[in-house]
């Protein structure tokens, strides 16, 4: 086999698999094509040697090339050419490497980006037999169907939805035409309506009659003559129900009114990132958009998890607020905070735990960390440091401090403070811990990344960390780095160092959130300190990814948690 090649586990050598003639027939058997795949029939017509093929997927950095086949020699005496048929991935562009077996050279190298359930072939022959030049050539036998033709069609049939509902809407503000669309969708509901007034009155006109009628008799008139003077007194006196009760208290009213207000664009955020959430679970149509990315970079699904924490953070800051200025205690919300987060703890370990698909879950096995695990815990840290260092009239703007551009930062410094010491742990154990067999401050995926310098580095630091104090059975046994870099190190993204930066992320979310409180109805103050903090992030993301996926100084990466993750999701 050729240096820098691999194989996968569990396969022979490539020596015994398609040599001989019994190749040409091992290629007419198709393998059946499934989704994110593409048939490649590879067919040699040099006579003289066989073929080592072997591919490396675009996603993968600097990764080793994955052996796929061997393509026989052709049969000179039967001309018929050796011919190979193999399954090829169609989420990432490839670049196929053909070796030769004698004399283990390239032979050549094509780059290409396969078509879903498309059928291609790649021809190597020779087209001068002086000058021993071979060409390599990749023929579509078969389109490829467009993949994203679902996607389109949903798009199209939403915005059409949303096109019908916007001018709905404008034309029902034309007097003539709402009262047409009234009239012709509540006509019945009209008309029961006036017969009702009619009935009403006309009911009305007899219980006049009636009671005046009876006052003429003395003993049943005099009993309801006193029966209507307690109805009237208790009408022009108010009975005491719930409704007068609230608009006859104006701090009552105030409270009913202020329970009914929700922040619309926060319940709209958290929706969409339901809605995303539900779809990612439920695996997303199979798109590599709607899949975790398998290292450094970000997709749609790596998203919803520092949303929710964004979110989660948002609304510690405003029903703190809240339930304090209501005269709730300090000490009974932080009961309240740790009853709730031992919740989400226990719920994560016990009932939300995915090493279940192992067999019967039990201690020996059981997955310690986990995204409520880690949304139970950054609960508590964040809520805990908001409760503990809120500070009387800081939010309503009354505290008085020496930058005004800042007020709505310098009141709280001491959980600015505790948050920098955080990530200055999490710095320092990234980067200065010694990992066995690592090289200090790795960042990697392990496995054949790293041109297969470190198979057994997954994470640096952050798995080891978790491996050396949980055990590897107590933590993720499939990470998403398993799918391309071919990683056999269990990892869990929701480990011990990701929690500070999860932290991290809440605790933006706070800022958020006393962002909007502070500036209550100001919304061009809200969106102009928005717009700055967007900035700032923005600024610092860029200088520590250099701008790019890879090469950065610290690459955006979520199963690390890094701390790029909270400024890239806040801009």
């Amino acid at each position: 086999m050729a240096p820098g090649l691999t194989q996968p586990h569990g396969e022979g050598p490539p020596e015994g698999r398609g040599a001989g003639p019994r190749g040409g027939a091992a290629a007419e058997r198709r393998p059946p094509a499934r989704m994110d795949q593409a048939l490649l029939l590879v067919r040699n017509e040099l006579p003289a040697q066989g073929l080592f093929l072997a591919a490396l997927s675009g996603s993968c950095h600097q990764c080793l090339y994955q052996f796929l086949a061997f393509v026989p020699p052709s049969n000179g005496s039967l001309r018929k050419p050796g011919a190979v048929a193999v399954m090829v991935d169609t989420q990432h562009p490839l670049t196929l490497l053909l070796n030769g077996s004698v004399g283990d050279r390239e032979v050549c190298k094509i780059q290409y980006h396969f078509g879903e359930f498309g059928n291609y072939s790649l021809v190597v022959k020779t087209l001068s037999a002086s000058t021993k030049t071979v060409s390599c050539d990749l023929v579509i036998n078969e389109g490829p169907i467009n993949s994203y033709l679902p996607i389109l069609f949903a798009f199209l049939v939403y915005m059409g939805i949303l096109a019908i509902l916007i001018v709905g809407r404008l034309f029902m503000k034309i007097d003539p035409v709402r009262n047409w669309v009234y009239k012709k969708m509540n006509h019945r509901e009209t008309d029961r309506l006036i017969n009702s007034v009619e009935c009403g009155a006309s009911a009305n006109i007899i219980a006049i009659w009636w009671s005046h009628e009876g006052a003429r008799s003395s003993k049943w008139g005099n009993k309801r003559k006193r029966k209507m003077g307690r109805t009237k007194t208790n009408t022009e006196l108010g009975s005491p129900n719930t409704t007068d009760s609230i608009n006859g208290d104006p701090t009552l009213r105030l409270r009913s009114t202020a329970s009914r207000q929700r922040l619309r664009f926060l319940d709209t955020f958290r929706g969409l990132s339901l809605i995303i959430m539900v779809f990612v679970n439920y695996g997303g149509g199979k798109y590599w958009f709607f899949k975790h990315e398998s290292w450094n970079g970000l997709t749609v699904a790596d998203l919803v998890f520092p949303w929710f924490v964004f979110i989660m953070g948002t609304s510690i800051s405003l029903s703190l607020s809240s339930m304090l200025r209501r005269g709730s205690s300090k000490q009974k919300l932080l009961g309240k905070i740790l009853w709730r987060s031992f919740l989400l703890i226990l719920l994560g370990i016990i009932v939300v735990n995915p090493n279940y698909c192992l067999g019967p879950l039990s201690w020996d096995n059981v997955r310690i960390p986990g995204v409520l695990q880690r949304l139970g815990f950054t609960y508590l840290v964040v809520a805990a440091l908001e409760l503990l260092f809120t500070r009387a009239g800081a939010e309503s703007g009354t505290l008085e401090t020496p930058c005004p551009a800042l007020q709505d930062i310098l009141p709280y410094w001491p959980q600015w403070i505790f948050i920098l010491m955080l990530e200055v742990i999490w710095l320092c154990l990234t980067f200065l811990l010694p990992v066995p067999g690592c090289p200090r401050g790795y960042l990697g995926p392990g496995g054949i990344g790293d041109f297969g310098n470190y198979p057994n580095c997954t994470g640096g630091a952050a798995g080891y960390i978790d491996r050396l104090l949980l055990g590897e059975k107590h933590i993720y046994q499939h990470p998403s780095s398993s799918v391309i870099y071919q990683t056999t190190m269990p990892y869990d993204p929701e480990g011990i160092l990701g929690t500070i930066n999860t932290i991290l992320m809440a605790f933006l979310g706070l800022q958020a959130g006393k962002i909007i409180l502070f500036y209550k109805d100001q919304h061009k103050q809200i969106m102009s300190r928005f717009v700055i903090w967007s900035i700032v992030m923005g600024i610092i993301s860029a200088i520590l990814t250099k701008c790019s996926k890879e090469e950065g100084f610290i690459p955006i990466n979520k199963n690390l948690w890094n701390e790029l993750n909270p400024g890239l999701h806040w801009t």
